[in-house]
């Protein structure tokens, strides 16, 4: 087995375009396309800790459960983004979601479920945005 070390990667039919092999030697996939670009670690109060995002140029706090996050580099259209949401607390009846429908801020909403309802609810929650920039 070799091993690659290098500081750039650089596509040789196009610059951006690099492809992967699978292990299998049958499937590729665009490395590029699943390369995070977006990761946030989102706080209760509307914050960022900033130490481990990328790609964030503010985060603002609509009310309870609801942040808006902007990102610096935005992606090349609204809906091509795809989103991971993880909640920070032990509590299972919690979830996330993600509106895209832009291509430079992403509003995120954190609920708590309680006899069938869903109720908007202060957790902190990290993200991951993939897709190709703008």
């Amino acid at each position: 087995m070799s091993t690659v070390i290098t500081d750039n990667l650089t596509g040789k039919t196009a610059t951006g375009n690099v492809t992967i092999t699978a292990e299998n030697n049958s499937n590729t996939f665009s490395l590029q396309k699943t390369v995070a670009k977006v990761l946030g670690d989102l706080q209760a109060n509307g914050g960022s800790n900033s130490a481990v995002s990328l790609n964030i140029s503010s985060v603002t706090d609509g009310s309870v459960g609801i942040n808006t996050v902007a990102v610096t580099n935005a992606f090349s259209a609204a809906l091509a983004v795809s989103t991971q949401l993880t909640n920070h607390d032990i509590s299972y009846d919690r979830v996330g979601s993600v509106d895209n429908s832009s291509a430079s801020s992403f509003v995120t909403r954190m609920y708590t479920g309680s006899g069938g309802d869903l109720y908007d609810i202060d957790a902190a929650h990290s993200i991951a945005f993939f897709g190709d920039l703008a």
